[in-house]
This record gives C-alpha cells, sequence and structure tokens, in this order.
C-alpha cells in the first residue's frame, strides 16, 4: 500500500471506533438516578474507615433521598495464628453489617437483612505499623460488606419497582 492508501485505511479506522454506538450503562438525566439515593442512619458508633466506606457507596442527601438506611455496624477481630508462646502473629477481622431500608415518606421497612466481610492481617514489628494494618483489614472488610449490601439492596429496590 502507498502513504495515501494507508492514511485513507487509518482515517477510515477512527471513524470506525469513533463512530461504533458506545451508550453508557447509567445515564444521568433520566430520572432514575433519585432512585438509588439514600438518607443514612448509623445506629452505633462504626469506625470512621467504615462509616467513610458507607458514605461514599451510598451518596445522597436526606432531602432528595427516596430511601433511608439503618445500619448496624459490628467490627469483630480475632486471632487467626498463635505462636507457640501465645503471642498472635495473625488477624482476622469481620465487619457485619445489619442494615434495613426504609421509604423516606412513609417510614415502612422495604428490606432488611445482614452483610459480612472479612480480612485478615500480619502483626508488624511496631504498634503503629500494626495499627495501620488493622485499618487497612477494617477498610476492605468493610468495603466487601458494603458491596455485598448495595447489590442486595439495589436489586430488590429494583424487582420491586
Amino acid at each position: 500500500m502507498n502513504l495515501k492508501g494507508k492514511y485513507w485505511f487509518l482515517l477510515i479506522l477512527l471513524l470506525i471506533t469513533v463512530s461504533c454506538g458506545f451508550q453508557p450503562i447509567y445515564k444521568t438525566g433520566d430520572g432514575k438516578e433519585r432512585l438509588l439515593e439514600f438518607d443514612l442512619n448509623f445506629l452505633n458508633g462504626a469506625s470512621y474507615e467504615t462509616q467513610n466506606i458507607i458514605k461514599s457507596t451510598f451518596q445522597g442527601s436526606q432531602s432528595t433521598a427516596l430511601y433511608s438506611i439503618n445500619l448496624s455496624v459490628l467490627e469483630n477481630q480475632s486471632a487467626l495464628v498463635t505462636n507457640s508462646n501465645g503471642t498472635v502473629s495473625k488477624y482476622r477481622v469481620e465487619v457485619i453489617v445489619d442494615f434495613k431500608v426504609n421509604e423516606s415518606s412513609s417510614g415502612k421497612i422495604i428490606y432488611t437483612d445482614i452483610s459480612r466481610g472479612f480480612s485478615e492481617y500480619l502483626v508488624q514489628t511496631s504498634e503503629i505499623e500494626t495499627n495501620d494494618k488493622y485499618k487497612q483489614a477494617i477498610g476492605i472488610a468493610a468495603q466487601e460488606a458494603v458491596q455485598m449490601m448495595s447489590i442486595k439492596i439495589q436489586s430488590n429496590i429494583l424487582q420491586s419497582q
């Protein structure tokens, strides 16, 4: 192929790929974005990391939300590997989220369930590093629990529509 043919081929290839018909799965502006806005109510004192992960997943405000979620979060830590001298070298972290979804207008309970997330971390040489690993493990476990909770809530709400 000569140089002119290569330019035409490149131009046609670019036109085809640009106009391939891509449409985003989630469009804004069709009215359904309000469907998945939630008002969050924490019933107990969840850790800062867990609250931030939940708030970033379920965005919305109290005035525009169609649904409210009452959350009770429990964080457990248990020894997974214990050395022969009695020290613990590996911990397992579990985040349990008990949630109830209510309609904001009527207060009627739509859905209630429990979601769990797990993570593990190794004890480090210093207490500061161990605390950092613990916070990371809590974040990972909370992310797992919140992802499962989000899937359950969205599928339940969308099925009832």
